[in-house]
């Protein structure tokens, strides 16, 4: 894992040096725009973004289902794409650039109230955010006002969870300073030194433990609230539509994957997989066993339940993310009808 420190700890040093102003400003900057995928594709081809280069954790379902051979077996060509952020996949949705991207469920949500024709086919529903320290000065939520905080972008997932954490012992956003580090860069900005509290996942807090620093948590998002949901793979309702039968087949493999990924057995396999995301085999495992206990990915379920995406919009309105006259309701934002007929075919070829 040492091997990115360099690179990106430079990179981190001289964003830091202009200052919060100019940090702010590059919460919009990505990677570039990949171009509009060719008509020329195969026709049984879809291609899905991922947020994190390398991915977040969040990415290994579909890397094993990719690897794994789900994906060919249920006669679908999935192209796994990376972005610097979640928001970034998905305006590469919204562009037509792909087909589908997994989204921050409070970033997706805000989209949809402002109209664009956005819908959620597959969800996550349990949240791991939380906002972890490596300085002794850091003991409260209350310590962290005036900090530099790690987060992926303005309005991206971290960001957003951050806000709902700072709620905790009253303090917003502006309370602040959001550095921006998107990926598995948070992490490494601090064990390097350069920021000392960031929004992290459970993989990263098993990362610093590996490289022997003590990365602490002071707040994390279920303290505040464990019933928001966390992320949904999103497409246009045009390409809910052209690619309907595909959609289903993509999303019978991630059904086999995630029971594959529950199995014992598998976690060895999983593991060697996951490395895609930067961790080395003995953090993926730790990480695993944490997610897997915590039913991230959800197993046999969409991960689209009325009562986490109701109180997310909820939460978001409180925020100000979302305005209140503009609300969506459940119905608005998911089509589970995709994952259902998916369930039932895993199933029936499963008899």
């Amino acid at each position: 894992m040492k091997r990115f420190v360099s690179g990106r700890v430079a990179r981190i040093a001289a964003v830091l040096a202009v200052g919060g102003t100019l940090l702010l400003s590059a919460a919009t900057a990505g990677t570039a725009a990949p171009g509009r995928h060719s008509a020329k594709r195969a026709a049984n081809s879809i291609v899905v973004g991922l947020p994190g280069i390398p991915p977040v954790f969040l990415g290994v379902r579909p890397y094993v289902a990719l690897q794994a051979g789900y994906y060919k077996k249920w006669g679908v060509d999935v192209t796994l794409k990376g972005f610097t952020t979640g928001t970034d996949a998905v305006r590469a949705v919204q562009a037509g650039q792909i087909d589908a991207a997994w989204s921050p469920t409070p970033f997706a949500l805000t989209l949809i109230s402002k109209g664009t024709p956005l819908v959620g086919i597959e969800g996550m529903d349990k949240v791991d955010w939380l906002v972890g320290v490596n300085s002794s000065s850091l003991r409260t939520c209350a310590d962290l006002k005036g900090q530099n905080i790690g987060v992926d972008s303005i309005g991206g997932a971290r960001y957003a969870a951050l806000q709902a954490m700072l709620t905790k012992c009253k303090l917003t956003i502006q309370d602040v300073h959001p550095v921006v580090l998107p990926g598995n860069a948070a992490i490494q900005a601090m064990l390097a030194g350069q920021i000392h509290a960031s929004v992290l996942h459970l993989d990263d807090l098993a990362e610093a433990s590996k490289q022997g620093e003590p990365v602490r948590k002071i707040l994390t998002l279920t303290q505040v609230d464990p019933y928001q949901h966390y992320d949904m793979l999103v497409a246009t309702k045009d390409t809910v539509a052209a690619k309907r039968a595909l959609l289903v087949k993509m999303l019978a493999a991630d059904i086999a994957a995630t029971r594959y990924m529950y199995n014992p057995k598998a976690l060895n396999r999983v593991s060697q997989i996951a490395t895609v995301t930067g961790h080395d085999v003995s953090v993926n495992k730790v990480a695993l066993k944490e997610y897997l206990a915590l039913k991230w990915w959800p197993l046999d379920r969409s991960g689209l339940g009325i009562a986490p995406i109701t109180r997310t919009i909820y939460e978001n309105v409180k925020l100000g993310n979302i305005s209140e006259g503009a609300a969506p309701k459940w119905k608005d934002v998911v089509d589970t009808s995709l994952w259902k007929r998916a369930f039932t075919l895993v199933n029936r070829k499963k008899r």
